[in-house]
């Protein structure tokens, strides 16, 4: 089973961003802009928002 982002469905396995580990603990950013905190890769927390990776044009 793979596991997904709860706001898009993106696989977890499939990041754009490197992944930071501490133990089995992983957070990773999701395509969609999500942070997602996996727990032995299951996501546990989400923080910020869809799209809050994008930056604005001036």
């Amino acid at each position: 089973m793979t596991t997904r982002c709860p706001s898009c469905g993106w696989p977890t396995t499939d990041h754009v961003h490197p992944v930071s580990r501490h133990g089995r603990t992983a957070y990773l950013r999701c395509v969609c802009g999500l942070w997602l905190v996996l727990d032995a890769g299951r996501v546990v927390a989400t923080a910020g928002g869809p799209r809050s990776a994008i930056v604005p044009s001036p």
